[in-house]
């Protein structure tokens, strides 16, 4: 019997005790598989494991029917499931890990800008989401489309908000070169320019703004003015006038002021209040497809600054490439490099995202007697050799068009240097970062690594690789024009995620019962209680305070650390886990349990301690996910009641007890782990 299943028997005993009586009846131990003679599961265990992976929600009665009477009636569940808007909340998390778009902060975006990519509290939170947020629905809209997969790696249509399309302008203006040297585009262009920022004038139309003709060009109202550093003598100064510059241009609009002088006195720069920015609030919510190519002969860039135009705008006309999941500045942050390690990391990256795959020396894919783009001195020890054979003509497919801080590749020797696609027995020339898209796209690793991405996803462990069942998938993907719907459904209704029936995957593996990690957690909590952040992730929002924000940063999540091709996913229930779980559990009681109405909030579920009969039938079905029909409901009724009476007659009140209640219920096994 594995750790999880003792907890769950440890919980039982204990459910008509107070809950500080648990918890030393909370057992410890690796996860491990069981041994003896495979048992098929039950549908009462492989419906709620597959329900709660993709919409977070517990099973019905009618469903477990519905499976109970034809085992293949699970596949027209999951074809449902995928259509609910908790599916894409979950997929669209799920996109965000996977293609590597997340574990960034501001200051990842330093090397991007060379200066801070924005300073206003009201503004930076709300861009950094879009820029975690942008692939993850480009590619829900592009598979919602029935687009294959692998355009993952082709496309040239991003989702962006009006927010990202200036940062992706900016950046293309705001050039930074091998050695960090910045060159102002804005400025070289418009070197007499003087940019007027004041409050006392009172708002200017944006169209005048903008207009060369207008003597209100480049005059812009900013209300913080008034009060900026105006407790620094001689730093009260309305309007400011500023040099031509795109940094201080680019942070206006965001609502912060870039310093300046006063005659010999410097005015520091102020990051900027709610009512500052240039943006409305719709800029960081207004989600549209948008094409990004590069000009034509001749052609100008698209202009950052001109936010009416971006706003309407499907097209980008810009001079960095961006193809694929790999360009995109969120991407770049994540997997920064320097002078020395010149993109390697950021191309070992991209192979890990696009094929599950790495360069670790073992690949004997012929390059050549002098590989393209070899660093003769990294290379020169036997023990580097094999992998920077492989890895230095790959990497240069990065080099020739990017500078070490993501911009146009201006060093002739790097960008005249196009490198050659060797990797994993393919082996074929590339003239663009448009070429290396496609031949990862083409590659046959990409169609195992995604199923492969998801059974870690469905089963926190890996499918084995020659499991006869784990073929069948991967042939179903890439029959069906690598549709990742297809993939969902054929993986999730099969036996190497229900373990229905034996598998070879199920022989090595076992049945792998995992803690339920920080997303499907949180997921889970959300669209079963009817919460709209209940663990405070939304970092825009930021509607939780208290502990439950602070526990749940620490919780395990599916992200990827360097280096490796598998995601991180500790699976054992460790006392720190439960003792995490548990104050969650009684932070979330405190907020559904005798509410006062002033404070209860829309949508989200409320019981009364006056009626705990309705309250804990409801814990046993939403919480642990029991049908009616399961046997272990009636169990876990009869103990959850057994806890509240135990409870009040050893002086709790009611609704202490009732949260009791709630909380022994919320960390039974069945709500908190991922497979029972």
């Amino acid at each position: 019997m594995n750790s999880i299943r003792r907890i769950f028997a440890a919980l039982a005993l204990c459910a008509a005790a107070p809950l500080s009586a648990c918890s030393a009846k909370a057992p410890t131990g690796d996860v491990a598989p069981d041994g003896g003679t495979f048992e098929p599961m039950p549908p009462r265990v492989y419906v709620a494991k597959v329900k709660n992976a993709l919409v977070g929600l517990a099973p019905t009665d009618e469903e477990l029917r519905a499976v109970d009477a034809d085992a293949s009636a699970l596949g027209a569940l999951v074809d449902g499931w995928m259509k609910l808007p908790e599916y894409r909340q979950k997929m669209l998390r799920f996109f965000e890990l996977a293609f590597q778009q997340t574990q960034i902060t501001p200051n990842d975006f330093l090397g991007q800008v060379y200066a801070q990519i924005g300073m206003n509290e009201a503004t930076t939170p709300r861009l950094m989401q879009n820029l975690e947020q942008s692939f993850a629905r480009t590619m829900l809209e592009l598979v919602s489309e029935e687009h294959p997969l692998t355009e993952a790696t082709t496309t040239r249509k991003f989702m962006l908000t009006t927010a990202l399309k200036e940062l992706y302008a900016f950046l293309d203006m705001w050039q930074v070169d091998d050695a960090g040297k910045v060159t102002d585009r804005f400025r070289v262009a418009n070197p007499m320019l003087t940019i007027t920022v004041g409050a006392a004038q009172g708002p200017i139309p944006i169209a005048e703004t903008l207009d060369p003709a207008s003597p209100n060009y480049m005059h812009w109202y900013d209300p913080d003015v008034a009060t900026a550093n105006s407790q620094v003598p001689g730093c009260a100064q309305d309007p400011i006038p500023y040099p031509s510059s795109g940094l201080t241009l680019h942070w206006l609009l965001y609502g912060s002021l870039e310093n300046h002088k006063v005659g010999t006195v410097t005015c520091q720069q102020f990051g900027g209040t709610a009512t500052a920015p240039q943006f409305a609030a719709t800029d960081f919510s207004d989600w549209q497809m948008v094409t990004v190519r590069e000009p034509a002969a001749g052609e100008l860039t698209t202009k950052f600054y001109d936010l009416p135009a971006l706003r309407t705008a499907t097209e980008l006309v810009l001079s960095i490439p961006r193809v694929g999941f790999f360009s995109t500045p969120a991407f770049f942050a994540n997997w920064q490099t320097n002078i020395s390690n010149q993109q390697r990391v950021t191309m070992n990256q991209t192979l890990i995202v696009a094929l599950g795959s790495q360069v670790d020396g073992t690949d004997d894919t012929p390059t050549g007697a002098n590989p393209p783009g070899l660093d003769a001195v990294h290379a020169s020890a036997q023990a580097c050799f094999y992998c920077h054979r492989t890895l230095d003509p790959l990497r240069s497919m990065f080099s020739s068009n990017y500078s070490w801080n993501y911009h146009n590749q201006t060093e002739a020797s790097f960008a005249s240097q196009k490198g050659i696609f060797t990797f994993r027995g393919v082996s074929k020339p590339v003239n663009s970062v448009g070429d290396m898209g496609q031949a990862l796209a083409d590659h046959p690793l990409f169609a195992e690594a995604w199923a492969q991405k998801l059974c870690y996803y469905a089963n926190s462990s890996a499918c084995v690789s020659t499991d006869p069942e784990f073929q069948r998938i991967v042939t179903a993907f890439r029959s069906a024009n690598y549709s990742w719907n297809t993939l969902v459904l054929e993986l999730f209704s099969s036996p190497i995620t229900t373990n229905a029936a034996e598998t070879a995957t199920a022989d090595a593996n076992g049945e792998v019962v995992a803690v339920s990690r920080r997303d499907h957690m949180c997921a889970a909590l959300d669209n079963r209680l009817g919460f709209d952040d209940a663990c405070g992730l939304d970092i825009v929002k930021k509607k939780v305070t208290g502990v439950i924000p602070q526990i749940v940063s620490g919780l395990p999540s599916d992200g990827y650390g360097r280096g490796s091709t598998v995601p991180v996913l500790p699976n054992q229930p460790t006392l720190f886990y439960r003792a995490g779980i548990e104050n969650i559990c009684a932070g979330i009681a405190a907020l559904v349990i005798d509410v006062p109405a002033a404070k209860q909030v829309a949508g989200v579920k409320q019981w009364s301690s006056t009626q705990p009969d309705a309250a804990i039938a409801d814990f046993v079905a939403m919480l642990m996910a029991l049908t009616s029909s399961d046997p272990r409901a009636s169990q876990a009724t009869t103990l959850l009641k057994a806890h509240f009476t135990d409870a009040k007659a050893q002086g709790a009140t009611a609704g202490d007890a009732l949260k009791s209640t709630f909380i022994t219920a919320c960390m039974a096994p069945s709500a908190v782990s991922i497979g029972l």
